[in-house]
């Protein structure tokens, strides 16, 4: 009886670890920014790398949030034309940002500092323009 739970448990794990190793990953094709002055669409490789490595690497922060206006509302657009929201603030003199997530508004998604700079770097690109 031991011997059939272990071996059970074990193949339930297994088809997990499948599972989530096989799962297709969403593709973002698009990212576009809106802010007072600005508005621009990101769809280049090199840039959609950055939101990609920057949205997939956040780090949940616990407890609710209450900040003001963002510096950006960003619409991210995926291949399978699903389309999340968020709310960036990003601080250009540091060099440091976080994401809101539209669909839960209340929860900080603090961005890794590699991210960050890489996200201020590109987006000061605009704001130079």
């Amino acid at each position: 009886m031991k011997k059939i739970s272990i071996l059970s448990l074990s193949l339930i794990i297994l088809l997990i670890l499948i599972f989530v190793l096989v799962r297709t990953k969403q593709e973002i094709i698009s990212v576009s920014l809106v802010s007072e002055t600005t508005e621009i669409t990101y769809t280049d490789t090199e840039s959609i790398q950055i939101f990609e490595d920057a949205i997939r690497t956040v780090k949940k922060i616990p407890g609710s949030v209450d900040v003001g206006p963002p510096t950006y509302r960003m619409t991210v657009t995926y291949a399978d034309s699903e389309v999340d929201g968020f709310s960036l603030y990003m601080d250009f003199k540091i060099k440091n940002g976080f994401l809101i997530k539209d669909s839960n508004s209340e929860r900080m998604l603090d961005l890794r500092d590699k991210n960050s700079e890489e996200l201020a770097d590109l987006l000061s690109k605009v704001k130079r323009e």
